[in-house]
């Protein structure tokens, strides 16, 4: 964890001086608007796509009935491998670890010394698997589960982001997830933003990444599913 958290910081300072050059330069917001071909943005997507091995990102979630309102807020920071192992630690409001491991979610509440564990092929309508979009996803691989709508293009925060919509081509995974529209920085071809439709639970979920690192070497610890010694195991129906 020593190394992955020192990593992080380094990625933070430099993240910071990109910043303050980009403070000085209206380029980005005043700028000309690129218009892309569909197919040429899936070939961008290949090719971030080809040497991923992994990420680590801060994240906001915020999850919103169909109305707009506000249900929740979380923010943390998150970590991808190339074996699409998942885990996202978040520090507000309250510390929790998600776990995304094969056909496995666990999720650890170390303060009640807790962790619930979740069969994904029994929860389908669980919406964790659905942050690999966009990190591990090659171009091909969205085309051919999705059907892809351009979205045209917006700035999130300081990336000017390229916007997809895609509705899964699977009547079983529409039941899950309506739609998602995937927001996808020019620069990094890395996501922006992803906001996801929960078609089984009526909400709206918006995950805004910031501070996006890519091919650190992570501690594989991060991915490992033991947990501190006393925690109790619940299995979830």
């Amino acid at each position: 964890m020593e190394t992955h958290m020192k990593n992080f910081c380094k990625t933070l300072f430099f993240t910071a001086i990109a910043a303050i050059g980009l403070a000085g330069n209206s380029a980005l917001a005043d700028g000309p608007k690129i218009t892309w071909d569909l197919d040429d943005a899936l070939k961008q997507v290949d090719r971030q796509a080809d040497d991923f091995q992994t990420v680590m990102a801060r994240v906001e979630v915020v999850r919103r009935d169909l109305g707009g309102s506000e249900l929740s807020r979380e923010r943390g920071t998150l970590f991808i491998d190339r074996k699409g192992r998942i885990r996202l630690d978040a520090d507000a409001p309250e510390q929790r670890t998600y776990l995304v491991e094969k056909s496995t979610l666990y999720i650890h509440y170390p303060a009640q010394k807790r962790v619930e564990v979740y069969s994904l092929s029994r929860h389908k309508d669980r919406m964790e698997p659905f942050m690999r979009l966009g990190f591990t996803d090659s171009g091909k691989d969205l085309k051919d589960d999705y059907l892809l709508t351009s979205l045209g293009e917006r700035d999130i925060g300081e990336s000017r982001s390229l916007g997809l919509e895609l509705t899964p081509e699977k009547e079983k995974q529409r039941a899950v997830m309506g739609k998602a529209q995937l927001w996808i920085d020019q620069a990094s071809w890395m996501p922006a933003q992803q906001v996801l439709t929960a078609s089984s639970k009526g909400e709206e979920i918006t995950l805004t990444y910031t501070f996006v690192a890519r091919n650190l070497e992570l501690n594989p610890d991060l991915f490992s599913s033991k947990w501190p010694r006393g925690t109790d195991k619940q299995k979830m129906k």
